[in-house]
C-alpha cells in the first residue's frame, strides 16, 4: 500500500486506513483525555456560576427549586467526568464519556427550560452557545453531529414555543442560524482533525526516515540500538529467549573497489531485501554498519536463530540478481543468557562473526 493510500483521510477527518487511525488516537489519547477534563472542569464552573446567579435572583422560589437540582447534577457529572477521564487509557472510552457528557449537556439545558413558563432570546443564545460547547469536545464527529442535531430539533419542537413574542419569520431565522452555526461547526471540526492527522503524518515519517538506514531502507544503527535495550530488558524481566545475529558481506570491499560504489550498494539493497523477506514482522533487522547487518530475534532461542541463519545464508547465495559477482555472507549467531550485557552480547556475537569470516565465508557460527 503506498503512502497516498494509506494516508488518506475521509471526508469526516479521520484516515481510512483503521490501523493508521487507531495509531493516530491512541498517539493523541493524553492530550484528549486532559482537554476533555479540563473543559467538563470549565463547563461545571460556569453551571455553577449560573446557579449561584439564580438564587441571587430567583431566591427561594418555586423555579429556583425546580431548575437546582437539576442543575446540580450536571455539576456533579461534570466533576465526575473531569476525574474519569484524567485515568482513561484507551480511546473507545474516552469517546463513550464524552458521547454521555454531551448527551447530558444538551437534556440538561432541555430539562431546565422545561420549567420555565416563558424563554427570552437569551434561551436561543444559549442553545447557540451549548452548541458550540459539544464541539469543543475531542469526540469523533459523527457522533458529535448526531447529539447536536437532535438537540437542535428538540428545542425547535417544544421549548421555542415558550419564546414570547415570536414571530414567524423570526422563528425560521432562528432556525438559520443555527443551521448554519452547525455548518460551521462540522465544517471546522473536519478541517481541524485533517490538520492533526496531517501534522501527524509528517511527524511519523519524519520518525520513520530518521530511523531508516538511506541506502537499503532497513533500520540504522540508532534504531537498533533502542530496540536491543529494550528487548534485553524484556528478557531480563520475563525471561523471554532473546537471539542476536550478525552478518557481513563477504569480500565486499572486493566489490566496491572493483566496480564501484554504485554496484556496493546494490549489493547491500539486494542482501538487504533477501532477510527482509525471510523475517517476522517482530524481528528488528538494521544495517549495523558499512557492509555489516544485525538481526534481532524476539522470543526465539539459540537453535531457532541457528536455522533462521542458515536459511538466510543459502538464500543469499542462491539468489539471482544484477550484480556482477556472486554475494555470499557470514553469519555469527549469540543468544542472550541471564548474566549478558548489551556490551557482552555483542561482544559475543562479533566474535562469532569474526570466527566465521576466518572459517573459509559462506558459513553460519553459533
Amino acid at each position: 500500500m503506498d503512502n497516498a493510500q494509506k494516508y488518506r483521510i475521509s471526508l469526516l477527518g479521520e484516515f481510512t486506513d483503521k490501523p493508521i487511525e487507531n495509531e493516530f488516537l491512541a498517539d493523541s489519547l493524553s492530550g484528549s483525555t486532559r482537554i476533555t477534563a479540563y473543559i467538563a472542569l470549565v463547563f461545571g464552573a460556569i453551571l455553577g456560576l449560573f446557579l449561584l446567579n439564580s438564587y441571587f435572583v430567583e431566591g427561594n422560589t418555586p423555579l429556583f427549586l425546580k431548575t437546582t437540582p437539576i442543575r446540580l447534577v450536571f455539576i456533579s457529572t461534570s466533576i465526575a467526568v473531569y476525574f474519569i477521564a484524567k485515568r482513561i487509557t484507551e480511546h473507545k472510552h474516552l469517546v463513550y464519556i464524552i458521547t454521555f457528557y454531551q448527551g447530558m449537556m444538551a437534556l440538561i439545558y432541555l430539562l431546565t427550560l422545561k420549567q420555565y413558563d416563558s424563554l427570552n432570546y437569551f434561551s436561543v443564545l444559549a442553545l447557540m452557545v451549548i452548541t458550540l460547547a459539544i464541539y469543543l469536545l475531542p469526540n469523533k464527529v459523527i457522533l458529535s453531529q448526531i447529539i447536536a442535531v437532535i438537540f437542535s430539533i428538540v428545542f425547535f419542537i417544544f421549548p421555542i414555543r415558550k419564546l414570547e413574542g415570536l414571530q414567524p419569520h423570526e422563528f425560521y431565522r432562528i432556525l438559520a442560524y443555527q443551521t448554519i452555526l452547525l455548518v460551521y461547526c462540522n465544517i471546522n471540526h473536519c478541517w481541524a482533525e485533517r490538520t492533526k492527522r496531517k501534522t501527524f503524518i509528517a511527524k511519523r515519517e519524519i520518525s520513520r526516515l530518521s530511523s531508516k538506514d538511506p541506502v537499503t531502507g532497513v533500520y540504522n544503527r540508532k534504531k537498533f540500538d533502542e530496540a536491543l535495550d529494550e528487548w534485553i530488558g524484556f528478557s531480563k524481566r520475563y525471561g523471554n529467549p532473546l537471539s542476536l545475529i550478525l552478518l557481513d558481506v563477504d569480500n565486499f570491499k572486493e566489490v566496491n573497489d572493483t566496480y564501484g560504489h554504485i554496484v556496493g550498494d546494490s549489493v547491500l539493497k539486494s542482501v538487504a531485501a533477501t532477510v527482509s523477506q525471510s523475517i517476522r514482522d517482530t524481528d528488528v533487522f538494521a544495517r549495523w554498519g558499512g557492509d555489516e547487518f544485525a538481526l534481532l530475534l524476539p522470543n526465539t532461542d539459540i537453535r531457532q536463530a541457528e536455522k533462521l541463519a542458515e536459511r538466510i545464508r543459502k538464500c543469499i547465495s542462491s539468489s539471482s540478481s544484477d550484480n556482477p559477482k556472486d554475494i555470499t555472507c557470514s553469519f555469527g549467531v549469540a543468544a542472550y543468557e541471564e548474566h549478558d550485557t548489551k556490551q557482552s552480547l555483542l561482544r559475543k556475537v562479533d566474535d562469532l562473526l569474526l570466527q566465521a569470516k576466518t572459517s573459509g565465508k559462506n558459513i553460519v557460527i553459533s
